[in-house]
């Protein structure tokens, strides 16, 4: 399977947890929100025996204290949703090695490696993938050295490296990511903006 059907796997299973979480965290949310105006209902009930002006300004801080309370949860809860979706993300492609597709995908971060590095030198590689990338190395010196869940690094003798790894791969996704997660979480959002009124 291509780099980039796997990268679409990956991602439609990250889209079903993404809304998976995005459900959760909403009603987190909604919960968070409906305790704050109860407890502002109770105070203002509390309240209505004190002057009017004071009673107003009390439960006009403590509606903004809850506001706050309930936006920090919601930051939190989606932080926590998001680093959940990236520890599924790194699961499956720690996992990778092991199908039947990983040959074929070595190949492919290989031949996508030399064509960015084409003086390259050295090709590294975990031990495990010594083998796979024997055939692969074409006139580069193998070094099973590199410690990845997969993927290469390529050298050249004066001193560029190209590192097409599964963990580089993700890290240079990750800002996209939280980009898109935020988004999504944003328009699920929306019908709980202005809530708590």
């Amino acid at each position: 399977m291509p780099l980039a059907d796997l990268l679409r796997v990956i991602q439609a299973e990250a889209d079903e947890d993404l809304a998976r979480l995005e459900r959760d965290t909403e009603a987190e949310a909604e919960a968070l929100v409906e305790r704050a105006r109860i407890e502002a209902r109770a105070l203002e009930d509390e309240l209505a025996a004190a002057p009017e002006a004071e009673a107003s300004c009390e439960a006009e801080r403590t509606l903004a204290l809850a506001r706050l309370d309930a936006a920090a949860a919601l930051r939190a809860a989606q932080e926590e949703s998001f680093a959940s979706l990236l520890d599924g993300v790194r699961a499956e492609l720690a996992a990778l090695r092991d199908s039947e597709r990983y040959p074929q995908l070595l190949r492919a971060l290989v031949a996508e490696s030399r064509r960015a590095l084409p003086a390259a030198g050295v090709l590294r590689v975990d031990p495990r993938d010594a083998e796979l990338a024997r055939p692969l190395a074409g006139g580069l010196r193998l070094e099973p050295e590199l410690e990845t869940w997969g993927g290469v690094e390529l050298t050249s003798d004066d001193g560029r490296l190209v590192r097409n790894t599964f963990e580089e791969r993700l890290a240079n996704a990750e800002p996209l990511l939280r980009l898109r997660f935020a988004e999504r979480l944003g328009r699920s959002a929306e019908p709980l903006a202005g809530t708590l009124r």
